[in-house]
């Protein structure tokens, strides 16, 4: 269970809690909500917070053509907060999985592959026409989780649209969105958005401390200074030796123009293993936002917090080495290559060397 205000102080959920909560008590509930927010800041945390809420303490719902359950007098109480009692049957059920009440919606497994989707299929969407077909338990609510929203193929995205279109009554459609611009419109415009937001780094560093109470201070800053204000991201950097991957891509990057592709055919091979998928998807993930700090800083000229010591100096004297278009174009290939690489299942080390080499022929003297 989650300790009372614990979760939203460390994750900055407060916001968006007092917005939930006021249309709550204003017997306003919308039945589509849009999380959104970068990776790893709590966003299925908050999610969960969520469905517990509703499914424990049942609140009223109101809709277009009339007031709620509780006619004009709305809600009976007043809530001030998601929190629950440590004890809540309704609660330890959700955090169980069997309550009957609540389904998650994610990437499901390909049988025919025996992999993970690399989307979310019209298949696993389609369950929640038989979800809401069920009567809800004691009448309550029945509360649906999309993980993440921004992962669905087109047909799927049609499908949702189509039941957010017709939604039926006492539902609720948590999407959680990472991109919610790759969202179709039409499911933007049917849903409330509650953005979550980053935090101050000295919040994840609070994070990390209490996580990982033996962590060094040189990596407890690096991981936060990594994280951009998302805790999540920074446990699994701690947890994934992610700072010691990223001094690895950063050594050979600040040498540029000069590429040691020893060294990169080095790391490339470590992250081409078949067990390597999730540090595999680190890098790429640290490799492209180390991208855009470079382009960032090169139109702004505003350097940014260093995870190495003299990061930002040496990020400026390769920005200077290309015009911003060509950096751009680089964004852009670089991109194609990676969302490429997963779509058609390129050999991983032969994507991490031509990463380094498109780099590398961007700055050339």
């Amino acid at each position: 269970m989650d300790h009372p205000r614990l979760t939203d102080q460390l994750f900055g959920h407060d916001a968006a809690e007092r917005l939930f909560l006021e249309a709550v008590n204003r017997d306003r509930i919308h039945h589509g909500w849009l999380i959104t927010g970068p990776k790893g800041i709590g966003k299925a945390t908050f999610a969960w917070r969520l469905a517990k809420f509703l499914l424990s303490r049942n609140p009223g719902v109101a809709t277009d053509d009339g007031p709620g359950l509780f006619g004009d007098k709305g809600a009976p109480e007043e809530y001030q907060t998601l929190s629950l009692d440590e004890d809540d049957m309704v609660a330890s059920q959700v955090a169980a999985g069997g309550h009957g009440g609540l389904l998650l919606v994610e990437r499901s497994l390909n049988e025919t592959t025996g992999k993970m989707r690399k989307d979310i299929a019209i298949g696993d969407v389609r369950k929640l026409t038989r979800f809401f077909s069920q009567t809800a338990s004691e009448g309550g609510w029945r509360v649906a989780i999309v993980d993440a929203a921004d992962e669905m193929n087109a047909n799927a995205a049609n499908a949702l649209l189509k039941i957010l279109e017709e939604p039926p009554e006492k539902s609720i459609i948590l999407l959680i969105a990472h991109s919610p611009g790759k969202l179709l419109p039409t499911i933007r415009s049917r849903c409330r958005a509650l953005p979550l937001t980053p935090l101050h780094n000295d919040s994840v560093r609070a994070v990390l401390a209490a996580r990982f109470p033996e962590i060094e201070t040189i990596e407890l800053d690096a991981a936060a200074a990594m994280a951009a204000g998302a805790p999540g991201k920074a446990i699994e950097l701690v947890s994934r030796a992610g700072t010691d991957l990223y001094r690895q891509m950063a050594s050979t990057l600040v040498a540029l123009p000069t590429v040691d592709m020893t060294q990169v055919h080095a790391l490339a091979g470590k992250l081409g293993a078949i067990k390597a998928d999730a540090e595999y998807r680190l890098f790429t993930e640290m490799f492209t936002a180390w991208l855009q700090r470079l382009i960032r800083q090169s139109v702004t000229g505003e350097a940014t917090q260093d995870v190495m010591a003299g990061e930002s100096e040496q990020i400026s004297r390769i920005s200077s080495m290309a015009r911003v278009d060509q950096w751009l174009e680089l964004w852009d290939k670089v991109s194609h290559l990676i969302s490429r690489a997963d779509a058609v299942n390129l050999d991983r080390k032969q994507v991490i060397v031509s990463l380094f080499a498109s780099l590398k022929a961007t700055v050339k003297p």
